[in-house]
């Protein structure tokens, strides 16, 4: 079980360095994992599968949105896609129409060498025509291929279509964006939501932010980066430490009392400190 922690913080030197030390006597513990699940389409909730205080995983489904109509346009598409996948592999129109040019051609060059051979044997007009007849079957196959063309661009157009219909069933599904604890549930199964709106809120204190500030003068190149030790006391007195690094150093000075707002990212792996809290906290400078 976790301890009970009081929101009293431990006095230290406001924030007077001591050798290569700084210790800073006023530290608020914030969150850092802290992210809101919004629906991201239209319709009513079918299920909702968690509650709050709920310990969640990265992906884990949260809640689905009613997502009949997007299952019958993805079987639509499939059947759609079958088609087109059978039209473009079938040349058949292409190899008849070879066939039947491959006969007009060689007509033509029987009929031609007849009238050399043998002159006005065959008709200028029975000639003409079978000339015509071979360059009309070369278009055929022209325009057979074309069409196969068309048949696997058809193809590509349903996949598509296909990955349209799922992408639509897959954002009905309301996932958990990170791992982290259900802090709230916002709407209820029955409910109609919209794209962007809240329906959960997540978060993690795992690792947290123990924020504070420190005299301008203070402030070193290597202040940023640097292990820092937040410590806390417990209801019975007893210490609690805990180990973190400056991540961020504000470059703004408060005019006023010549401060520096800085941040440090402390690690909480058994959760005993929380968001909230009130703590100590030193800075060790190389």
């Amino acid at each position: 079980m976790h301890l009970a922690f009081c929101c009293l913080f431990i006095t230290l030197p406001a924030a007077i360095a001591s050798g290569k030390t700084i210790d800073v006597d006023s530290v608020l513990i914030r969150l850092i994992d802290e992210v809101d699940v919004p629906a991201r389409a239209a319709g009513a909730l079918a299920a909702v599968h968690v509650s709050e205080g709920t310990v969640v995983e990265k992906g884990q489904l949260l809640a689905q949105i009613d997502d009949t109509e997007a299952q019958l346009d993805h079987k639509r598409a499939a059947y759609e896609l079958d088609i087109a996948t059978r039209d473009a592999e079938n040349d058949v129109a292409i190899r008849s129409a070879m066939k039947a040019r491959d006969y007009s051609q060689k007509q033509f060059e029987r009929l031609f060498r007849a009238n050399v051979d043998r002159p006005r044997s065959v008709s200028e007009s029975e000639l003409e025509k079978a000339r015509l007849d071979a360059e009309q079957d070369a278009f055929e196959v022209e325009k057979a291929h074309s069409e196969l063309e068309n048949a696997r661009t058809r193809k590509s157009l349903t996949a598509n279509a296909l990955a349209m219909a799922e992408r639509n069933i897959e954002v009905r599904r309301i996932v958990a964006p990170q791992s982290g604890e259900i802090a709230e549930v916002l709407h209820a199964a029955g409910e109609w939501v919209t794209p962007g709106e809240k329906i959960f809120r997540i978060v993690s204190i795992k690792r947290l932010r123990a924020e504070g500030f420190v005299q301008a003068d203070q402030v070193t190149r290597d202040l940023k980066g640097a292990p820092v030790t937040v410590v806390l006391r417990d209801e019975r007195g007893q210490r609690q430490s805990f180990s973190g690094t400056v991540v961020f150093v504000s470059r703004e000075i408060d005019p006023v009392n010549g401060q520096v707002r800085i941040w440090a990212e402390v690690d909480n792996p058994d959760g005993r400190l929380q968001p909230g809290h009130r703590a100590g906290m030193s800075i060790t400078l190389d």
